[in-house]
This record gives structure tokens, sequence and C-alpha cells, in this order.
């Protein structure tokens, strides 16, 4: 949405700079993206001082003045104003110069009679309305200074993001009424034609729901013929062609209030009548861009009392057209529902100003007054004379009520950090055109139909808490009531993953929810694999987002090989975020689940002096999975199986029956298929089947005094056994063990098929006191029983 400062200015005062202005509407919750400066529209014009004037030889209305442009000679200009004189200070168009409506500037001949030049008025430049005689400057320069950006006032134009559910600010009185609100300033709302509502036109609405409401103003004696030059500024400021008084009105208050208007030329409208109805079976229009259009029943049009004259809230058609031979014009201001303007909108493949803002169902209370708005306009502009009585179909009267939401003033200060009294909450709502009255807990807000975004509650916390200045919520040290002060616990909980992943040297990323189609060959997941059936999003932006994600890999697969060209020397990314998995045939909504997904690749360390350069391997990632299990709780009971698939070779972890976490290293074929070149291990954590309240702040208890005993113990067992299951039966066990280590692993052999070697550093010590060789040799050996018993191991002798 395009506004101009400029515009502005005519509904209330602004001092600022638009910068400024741009910066603190978009604190105040407006999305300025841009600021652009419009400097006066013209190029090849100078100073000039008027040297001699003499009368043309062939034309009483003429003279020939002699302009010094600092050049070799003065120049010859012939001139029709009646105010040029002897050492005027005066704009000179040169030869080849460009004013602002576009029109070149030549040497040429006027009634016989060399003219080198021109001598320019303000509105040739565009800097002002006065066509009546030539632009006097007021300050020297030196003959042949360029004008470029000398005369006139630079106007700004912001574009604002609006957002669907703010159609109000579609307009500018829309910002205007923001920035009154801002800066706690008066807003001046556009002076309206009195009009009396009646039955001055035969409007007929064949169902409410397609239309709720249809104004119809006349305006007879019009006088088609081009808008005032203000007006074209403005309108051309912001992006729209000036076309004529009639249409550039109707533009103009479009831009105005956010309300679009048509006129139709009234002696064109067969049988005096309106109808605002569905099209029929065989129906054509031919549109105002001269394209004849095939109606289908379900798109609603304007019709007359024969054929349709508009496609409803897109476009008009040319039968019934403003031209210059029109005499009286029929001004419409309706409301039309906005599906069925999505729906022509979409089936003619027509974008207009008109249909953008009916497709967001703007203020149904404006319609009589944007009509009035453009015949106050018309009336101004001398192009007709507007009747008083006008036509006012409305399909239900209710609608055009304020809404009453009950507002409790504990919940602004509980959800704002606040303490406001009730008073202090209607103050900031007034600001913004919300009046109020106490009640017992808060206060009774009435919320008119311009505002249709504020529906509940919390819509109008949200409104006092931008006035009230988000950068002052929390900074009040009186009150600890924000509902922000505390967090949830899995929040805390994420919080803790993600600083103890950043302290390990990951770093955390963000890819979208959605996921490229492609990516499930690219995974290469069994066709039984629930990740290989995603869930097809029914109107996608692109292909390639079309289907909900069903795993975290992908995208962080994806992240990789758009960062291989940087060539980092290590990698550690991880991303915490939901997957999708759809559901059994028939048996209801997809599964969402909480994942933390993690990649290691490259180096398994930053380079340094001291020890070689080692590539991270699948025991980097399983020590900084198996660490983070720890973190959450885990320290015991886990169990590992392994198994290979299409996908890679696939590690898992359980608690009982509860799978908790894979992990292994990416198949080549996968690697091959997202173009990446470096083997990657990775790791998928269940966050769903990990307790909430797992994460808790670190623990510690006092260090020993007393010294450790150490023993090494090497035993060997099927290699059906995972070393997981060794350690858990040694730390049930163990009794006085401080620490455990596997530091030696060997198979083949003369330890046989199918057998594994373990060999642990055992640390045991007391808090009590010094432990002696006969108790720690009695721990020893109820270890090895348990290991026997549970694991059929033996201990090694060899």
């Amino acid at each position: 949405m395009k506004i101009s400062v400029s515009w502005l200015r005519r509904y209330v005062e602004i001092t600022e700079d638009p910068r400024d202005l741009a910066n603190d509407l978009t604190m105040f919750g407006l999305n300025v993206e841009g600021v652009h400066a419009l400097a006066p529209e013209f190029r090849g014009v100078v100073f000039g001082k008027v040297l001699e004037v003499k009368r043309h030889p062939k034309a009483d209305r003429l003279t020939m003045c002699t302009v010094d442009v600092g050049g070799a000679r003065p120049l010859n200009v012939v001139c029709g104003a009646s105010n040029v004189r002897a050492g005027l200070g005066i704009p000179v168009a040169l030869d080849g110069a460009v004013l602002a409506g576009g029109a070149k500037i030549k040497r040429s001949k006027i009634r016989g009679e060399v003219s080198e030049g021109m001598i320019c008025s303000e509105i040739e430049l565009g800097v002002g309305d006065d066509a009546a005689g030539i632009m006097e400057l007021d300050f020297e320069e030196k003959p042949g200074t360029s004008l470029d950006g000398k005369l006139g006032e630079t106007s700004y134009v912001f574009d604002v993001e609006v957002t669907p559910n703010r159609p109000d600010l579609l307009s500018h009185v829309g910002i205007a009424r923001e920035v009154a609100a801002l800066y706690r300033r008066e807003l001046r709302l556009p002076e309206l034609f009195p009009l009396e509502a009646g039955d001055a036109f035969n409007v007929t609405i064949e169902n409410g729901r397609d239309c709720p409401r249809y104004a119809a103003v006349l305006v007879d004696d019009v006088v088609v013929g081009p808008s005032p030059p203000w007006m074209q500024r403005l309108l051309t400021s912001v992006g729209m062609r000036p076309i004529n008084n009639i249409v550039d009105a109707t533009n103009f208050v479009l831009m105005e209030l956010g309300q679009p208007l048509h006129a139709f030329d009234h002696d064109r409208l067969s049988k005096d009548a309106i109808v605002v109805r569905r099209a029929k079976e065989g129906e054509t229009i031919t549109t105002l861009d001269g394209t004849l259009r095939e109606l289908e029943p379900g798109i609603l049009v304007i019709a007359d009392g024969e054929r349709p004259v508009a496609i409803a809230g897109v476009m008009g058609g040319m039968d019934a057209e403003v031209s210059e031979a029109t005499t009286r014009i029929l001004i419409e201001s309706a409301m039309f529902d906005p599906k069925l303007v999505r729906r022509a909108r979409q089936r003619f493949k027509l974008d207009t100003e008109a249909s953008y803002r009916f497709e967001r169902e703007g203020d149904v209370g404006i319609m009589l007054e944007a009509a009035s708005r453009a015949a106050r306009l018309i009336a101004d502009m001398r192009a007709g004379s507007p009747l008083a009585r006008c036509t006012d179909a409305i399909h239900e009267a209710r609608s055009l009520e304020p809404r009453s939401i009950r507002l409790r003033t504990a919940q602004v200060n509980r959800l704002m950090g606040t303490a406001l009294d009730a008073a202090d909450v209607a103050a900031l709502l007034d600001r913004l055109g919300l009046p109020s009255r106490p009640t017992g807990e808060g206060l009774e807000v009435s919320v008119p139909t311009v505002r249709r975004d504020l529906r509940e509650e919390i819509d109008l916390v949200e409104e006092a808490a931008r006035v009230y200045g988000y950068e002052k919520i929390g900074l009040d040290e009186a009150t600890h009531s924000s509902m922000f002060a505390s967090a949830s616990a899995s929040e805390r909980r994420s919080t803790g993953i993600t600083s103890y992943l950043v302290s390990r040297g990951f770093a955390e990323v963000i890819t979208s929810s959605f996921m490229d189609p492609g990516d499930l060959e690219r995974m290469g997941w069994d066709a039984s694999d629930e990740r290989s059936r995603p869930l097809r999003v029914a109107n996608p932006l692109t292909e390639n987002q079309s289907t909900l994600r069903t795993s975290l890999l992908p995208g962080l697969l994806g992240v990789v090989k758009r960062n291989a060209p940087s060539e980092c020397e290590e990698i550690r990314i991880f991303e915490l975020g939901k997957i999708f998995i759809p559901a059994a045939a028939g048996s209801g909504l997809p599964r969402e689940e909480h994942h933390l997904a993690g990649l290691v690749a490259r180096s398994a360390a930053p380079l340094q002096w001291l020890e070689k350069e080692r590539r991270a391997d699948f025991f980097d990632m399983k020590g900084e999975l198996e660490s983070l299990l720890e973190q959450l709780g885990f320290s015991s009971g886990l169990t590992m199986s392994a198994s290979r698939e299409r996908s890679g070779r696939i590690f898992r972890w359980h608690a009982g029956s509860v799978r908790i976490a894979e992990g292994g290293v990416v198949a080549e074929g996968t690697l091959e298929r997202f173009d990446v070149d470096s083997p990657i291990f990775f790791f998928d954590l269940n966050l769903d089947a990990v307790p909430v309240e797992s994460m808790g702040w670190p623990r510690f208890s006092p260090v020993s005094p007393y010294p450790a005993v150490k023993r090494d113990l090497c035993i060997v067992v099927s290699e059906k056994v995972a070393y997981t299951e060794v350690r858990g039966v040694i730390m049930r066990n163990a009794k006085f063990l401080d620490s455990i280590r596997l530091f030696d692993y060997y198979r083949g052999g003369h330890l046989g098929e199918g057998k594994r070697s373990y060999t642990f550093r055992l640390n045991f010590r007391s808090a009590d006191g010094t432990l002696d060789g006969v108790a720690v040799d009695r721990e020893v050996q109820r270890i090895l029983g348990a290991l026997q018993r549970e694991l059929q191991a033996t201990l090694r002798t060899e």
C-alpha cells in the first residue's frame, strides 16, 4: 500500500521528518517497508535572468525575451505570460528539456520568430497549480545553474505492509487515524456532501449475503474533463493514472477512505435500474480493459434492467462507461461478499485496487460516507450537481451498529505486566477511536464498524499495548505479573537443550515446515516407513513446498548443501521443530511430534597445533547424543539396537519399549542425491517421548576428600550385546562406583566368531572414608557375577 505523506497532511498535522515518522509508525504496529522521495519530475531546466522584453512583431499577446542562461550568448525566447519583465529570475527549459508532464522542449518557430527554449510556469514544472503566468524565482543563482531539486517540495511516499485483518489501513484516512493516535493529535476528516437516504434510484439486491449494502448517488449536469492538478499529483504519487475528473474523484475516495466506488453513465443504464445478482448462463460483458468476458453462473455482477454492466467488486463494463458525452452519472458505493469477489478475480485474472480491498472485507458503515465524499469532490470541481436524495439499501441494519466488548482491567495488567487502572486503559483506547464506559471489572468498549478486526478481549489488550508502547512493557519495577515472566516446562526444556548444544559447538538452524516431495526419493526411505507418506498442502505456494515435513533431516541436509561452497571446516547444526506424521486411513488428524535433530560432519574439532586434524565419525555423534540424553535424565536404562536401511546405518535408543532417539550415518546414495560430498552423521530425538520436566537445573554434590581405588575389568560377550547393555548392568550393580570408562575394544582373533571384548576402567570412591582393596574386590566380583547372569559374560584371561 502506497501512502503519500503530503496526502496524509490533509487530515493530521505532521511535523516529523518522514523517516522518523516511518520508524515511529513501525514501532506503533504498522510495518513501513520503504520510504521513497519524489522530487518534481523535470530535467534540463536552468536558472535564467530576463535581460530585455520586446513585443512580438506578429502577435499582440506574445513577447520576445532575451534571456541569460550562462552560455556564450543570451537566448531568444518567445513568451506569452503577462508577468514577464526585465531583471526577473526565471526557470528556463532549454532545447531537449523534459517537463513534469513529459513534454519535450525543442528549438522552434512561433509565429515566424525562433524560440530557443521555454520560460516555465509552476504547473508546467509540476511544483504548483498556477498556470496563468511564468514562475518568478525569489532567489539568485548563477545563470545556467541547474534547477533540479531546487524547486517545489520533495514529497515522500511510504510502502506500508497491511495485514489482511486490517483493511482499515488501506487508506490515507486510516493511516492518518494511526498517526493521530500515535502523536495525540486531532484527526481532520474530509468534508462530505449532505445526502438524505431515500428511494432516489431503483436498486434491487437479490441476495443480501452477496451484497450487504448498496448506496447509489445521482449527479446531474456532469461535465467530463481533466481533474485539478493537485488531485492528479496526489493520485500519481501513489501509482494511479489520472483519467478524468469523474473517475479521478472515485479513485481519490478509494485511496482516501479505502472504499472502492464506481461511476456509471446514468443514461446508458437500461430501464433506469440497478440489480445486484449472480450471472446467468451465456451472459457476457466487455470490461473497461476492452476484453470480452464470458460470465458463468455464480459470478456476482451489477446489472441494469437488461444486461450486466460490471463484475461486482472487480471491474466495470464499457456499456455504461463514463465518457466525454456523459451528462448524468450514478455513483455506486457497495459491499460485496469477499469470497465472490475472490472467485471472480481468480476466474478472470483481474487484480484491481477494488478487488484487493473487497477481498479483505472493509467497513460496511462507510458506504454512504464514501459516496457523499465523491459527490462533494465533484461539486467542488464544478464537474456536476449531486442530488441530495440518494438510495441506501441495507441487508441488515444491525451490521451498522458498533460492537460491544467487555475488557477486564486485571486481564490487561496481567498480560502487559502493568499496573494501569480502568481510566488509564480507557484513555489508551480512546486515542484509537474506541470509546468505552466503566463497568464493575473494567470497561465496556464500543468498537466501530471500521475496526472489524477487533472481536475479542485479547484484541483490545493488544491495541492498548501498542498505544502504551511495546518498549515500555516490563519496565515497571513495581509489577511482576506478566504472563511472560515464567516460561512453561516445555519452553524451559527447549531453552536448556539449545543452551547445552550451543555450548557443545552446535549452531541452531530453522528450516521450513514444508517439504519438497523430491526429498522422499532423496532420503531413500522404505515404502513402509511412515515418513514416506507426507501430507499434501491443499494450496501450496510452490511445488517444492507442497507437503508437510515428516522429518527434520531433509531440511538439515539442505542447509549443508547450501553452505557447501563456504567450505566450513566443521559442521555441527541442530534444529528443534515439529514434524507431521499422517494418521492411518480414516483415523483422524495427523500426529504433530516435537523433534530435535542434529548433524555432525567434516572435522571433529577446530584445527589446532597440538593435535592432528581428525574427521568426525559415528562415535562423535553418538557421544553428543548420549551426553544430551543424560542431561535429559536418561543416565541409565537405555538400550540400543542397530539396523541397516536404504537411508543408511541406523542405531536406535529405547527406554523400555519406547523409542527415544535414532542416529547413524547417512547413506552415500542419499548424500549424492542431496549433492553433499562429505560423510554425515545424524541424530533424531523424539522430545514427545521425553518427560517435560526431565531437564532441570544442574545438581551438585560434595567431592569426596578420600582417594579413589581403580580396577580394570575385561570381559567377553556375544557381539549381539551392545555396550549400553554392559554399562547399564555395571551401573545398577556397583556400589561406591565413581566413574566408568571404556578404554579398549576388541573383536576377532582368538576370541572366536561372534564374540567381542570390552575393557573398562572402574573408579571406586566412598564419601565416608578410604576404601580398602578387599572391599573393592568384593564389588568387582559382584559386578562380574551380574554380568554373567544377565549377559552371559565371561572374564577375559588372555
